[in-house]
């Protein structure tokens, strides 16, 4: 009787420090990223399908945390905001947003994600080179956004076509809901210059 006392004394005092460990915290706030749109083309209507690729990118960026760049312009050291996270990795919710926009444009006769099973004419490829915020000697981050996109002839294997767009906006301060705005608008900006340029280069004329 004397041993299994001592055995249950010592769970009982075993069991609260075990809760402490397992006990996960609070949830990460999950922020969803919600950027202006294109307005529907007035041009004319282009008879071709296109998939949209799953950007390439840096490990730093292939992440659904929050990317902060310390130091300014040229500033190396990279942290991540503690306890929020997009609703997706980064380069899903590129992804969307991408086929999204080229369908609120709605000059194709389709958009879709490269995984989708549509039967493309073009493949828009892209690299994502910047997703982040970045803090400099100020009190609140600019928010870089860039993509390198190239469009490919699937019938020919060719790249027709590519370019960089970047975005930067300064947030109006430090707290995530300022964080977030700007990330809508430099995400915005980058959105409607990504279709407008694809847009126009599947409209010019193949020698």
């Amino acid at each position: 009787m004397l041993l299994l006392a001592l055995l249950l004394a010592l769970l009982l005092a075993v069991l609260p420090g075990c809760a402490r460990i397992l006990d996960p915290g609070p949830a990460p706030i999950h922020l969803l990223l919600d950027p202006p749109m294109p307005t529907p083309g007035a041009a004319g209507a282009l008879p071709l399908q296109l998939a949209v690729s799953l950007p390439e990118t840096s490990r730093m960026l292939d992440t659904d945390r929050i990317v902060l760049v310390l130091g300014g312009d040229r500033g190396r050291e990279v942290r991540y905001y503690a306890g929020a996270k997009w609703t997706s990795p980064v380069p899903r919710l590129v992804q969307r947003l991408l086929v999204e926009a080229f369908e609120r444009v709605g000059r194709l006769d389709g958009a879709a994600e490269e995984s989708a099973g549509i039967y493309p004419d073009y493949r828009l490829m892209s690299d994502l080179r910047r997703f982040n915020t970045r803090m400099g000697d100020g009190s609140a981050p600019t928010i870089e956004v860039e993509l390198a996109l190239r469009l490919v002839d699937l019938k020919t294997g060719r790249i027709v076509a590519f370019t960089a767009i970047g975005s930067d906006c300064p947030a109006a301060g430090p707290a995530l809901p300022q964080v977030a705005e700007a990330f809508e608008t430099a995400m915005g900006d980058v959105l409607a210059r990504a279709t407008a340029w694809s847009l126009e280069a599947l409209a010019a004329p193949r020698s």
